[in-house]
């Protein structure tokens, strides 16, 4: 038996009847009364239900009703019929947010259950991506989603990519529900969204290789660049990219002379253009060392100065790989010392403004390629000379003493190309030559030849061709 808890609150009131006068009384003790009023109030909390009796007392002359007001305070049973077992029921919640990355493992928790003692839920998901796994974890209720989205997954040229999916909620047992057969197969719906964003890891392990430490000049030396590039592979659209430059360091401590930028001797290897997919994420990338066609400097002094006793030239450069994603390796460093073969008086051409192999030209093309050509000795007199050659648009080469000295030459290659060229014309080369004279002596002759051929891809700077119809046949 429930026990009833009964509160009887008299709240008693009182009448004043005032003289002529008035009557006063102190607004602070009013304060203080109401005060304490309010905080018995706040004490008992929300209505309790209620009670009321009416009796009549009987006074003569006339009958005056009093009524009397009982508080009562039961204890309120809720009870639920089986009936109001919906789906809402159900609890299904998941975490709020699901992204995922390409090439990363990563989990989410969904939570399912009924609150009805034994009851069990089982939770299913539709349209998951290929891969995707959702299974009991060891946590009551909660299930786990693990995914490692593939490469590929969010579409070249974008960043993001969203998959709608589906959890469903289902009573597989009952539990102690009354009515068992109306919970059971009960179930609750929740939409979500994954997100899936490209691999965000940076490339890395780069290494050097086929530079050693001291290189001989008038050679081509391939080397090559090998890294790790997370989220992409042969398939891919994009490829890494190479970026060589001076580093800007040239002194080094301890030494007396200067480390110059080495950078201006690497090219692209024409044979082997585009980076090298070796599998398991790794790349290769080949270069050429170019020290043939590309003239060496003389080295120098800390304070600048030619320094005209030493054997070769101290340069360096560093390298850096960029993903399609613009996420970077660190700079790797590489220093070599490239050896002198040549007379140390002959002249050497500086086309390195060309930064390849072969000068590509378009048919209808204007090109205007400045070199130079010059001797480490500060006193010579440089002179160079181009030969004739049958390639289409006869190409000029003039040169003239440069403003640091007559020990250099600088040079402009001037070529209008044909519009009639072809790619077999185009293939040839333009040969030159240079020599230098020091108190009456002349040193070796060097002997350059730029190579030429037609660029892969027209640049369109003809008009095409008009087509010939059977009208203007006619007239011809």
């Amino acid at each position: 038996m429930k026990t009833v808890k009964s509160l009887m609150i008299m709240i008693p009131a009182a009448m004043t009847i005032t003289a002529c006068d008035g009557w006063q009384k102190s607004p602070s003790s009013d304060l203080e009364d109401m005060r304490a009023h309010a905080k018995v109030i706040t004490e008992m909390g929300p209505d309790k239900p209620v009670e009321v009796t009416k009796t009549t007392v009987v006074v003569k002359p006339s009958p005056v009703e009093v009524i009397k007001t009982v508080i009562v305070e039961k204890e309120v049973e809720v009870k639920v019929k089986e009936t109001d077992v919906t789906r809402s029921m159900i609890l299904l919640t998941a975490d709020s947010e699901m992204t995922f990355s390409e090439g990363a493992a990563s989990s989410y928790k969904i939570r399912a259950s009924l609150p009805i003692p034994g009851a069990t839920v089982t939770l299913t998901a539709s349209n998951l991506p290929e891969g995707a796994v959702l299974k009991p974890s060891n946590e009551k209720d909660v299930y786990v989603l693990t995914w490692n989205p593939p490469m590929y997954t969010v579409d070249s040229g974008k960043l993001l990519k969203s998959i709608p999916v589906k959890f469903t909620a289902t009573v597989t047992n009952p539990g102690q529900a009354k009515d068992a057969a109306a919970v059971k197969g009960l179930i609750n719906e929740l939409d979500k969204t994954l997100f899936v964003t490209k691999n965000q890891v940076a490339p890395s392990a780069l290494s050097v290789s086929g530079i050693a430490s001291e290189v001989m000049e008038d050679q081509l030396i391939p080397f090559s660049i090998t890294v790790t590039v997370p989220g992409i592979d042969g398939k891919s659209e994009q490829k890494p990219r190479v970026l060589i430059s001076n580093d800007g360091n040239s002194n080094s401590a301890g030494n007396d002379f200067l480390e110059l930028d080495g950078s201006r001797y690497v090219i692209a290897d024409l044979n082997k253009k585009d980076a090298e997919y070796l599998g398991d994420s790794k790349w290769k990338i080949n270069l050429i060392f170019d020290t043939k066609n590309i003239a060496v400097q003389p080295q120098l002094s800390k304070d600048g100065t030619i320094m005209l006793q030493a054997n070769g030239t101290r340069v360096r450069f560093s390298v850096k790989v960029f993903s399609p994603n613009g996420l970077s390796t660190a700079e790797a460093l590489v220093q070599t010392k490239i050896v002198y073969t040549k007379t140390i008086s002959a002249p050497r051409f500086d086309v390195s403004g060309l930064g390849k192999q072969g000068l590509e030209v378009s048919p209808g093309e204007k090109i205007v390629l400045r070199f130079s050509a010059g001797s480490n000795s500060k006193n010579a007199v440089v002179a160079v000379e181009s030969k004739n050659t049958d390639l289409p648009g006869n190409p000029q080469v003039a040169c003239e003493a440069s403003a640091a000295g007559s020990n250099k030459q600088d040079c402009t290659l001037t070529w209008e190309v044909p519009c009639d060229a072809t790619a077999k014309t185009l293939k040839g080369a333009i040969p030159m030559t240079a020599v230098g004279t020091a108190n009456g002596q002349v040193s070796n002759v060097t002997e350059y030849s730029l190579k030429t051929l037609k660029a892969a891809k027209d640049k369109g700077l003809c008009a095409a061709p008009a087509k010939t119809t059977a009208k203007t046949a006619e007239a011809k």
